[in-house]
């Protein structure tokens, strides 16, 4: 997965007349080591607790490419920041977050995406990105 991904983000770096470099490889290699969701604080944490030293600007620069490249996607916005996550054939799934632990736990609905996909033919809109976030409280939080 690395290993494609790298070369997806090549070629979208190129086609953008952007630079690869020495910090994004770190970056790049370290997003795709982690699995679930994470924000760009935490890979900043894991960088430098391996000895990068990737500064959190280039993170926060590079996120964005690495959505724009179509590798990772952004997700939840909620009180505790941006947090993303990796495409890599994923089916669509929304999210419940936990106010008070932080956890997150996915969900798929099909009938909520034809909800989604109704409201938008009705209006004739063309949809980019659809995010379901319901924010409460886990069973051992409540």
């Amino acid at each position: 997965m690395i290993a494609k991904a790298r070369t997806q983000f090549l070629e979208y770096l190129k086609e953008q007349g952007l630079k690869w470099t020495l910090e994004r490889e770190r970056i790049v290699q370290e997003v795709f080591a982690l699995e679930g969701h994470f924000e760009a604080d935490d890979l900043a944490y894991r960088l430098r607790k391996k000895g990068s030293r990737t500064s959190k600007a280039s993170i926060y620069r590079t996120l964005p490419l690495l959505v724009k490249a179509g590798l990772i996607k952004e997700v939840i916005y909620g009180e505790r920041g941006q947090h993303y996550e990796h495409i890599h054939d994923q089916k669509e799934h929304d999210h419940l977050i936990c106010l008070k632990c932080g956890k997150i736990f996915e969900f798929e609905d099909n009938s909520l995406r034809k909800i989604e996909r109704k409201i938008c033919e009705e209006r004739d809109f063309l949809p980019q990105k659809v995010l379901v976030e319901i924010f409460g409280y886990c069973k051992k939080c409540q």
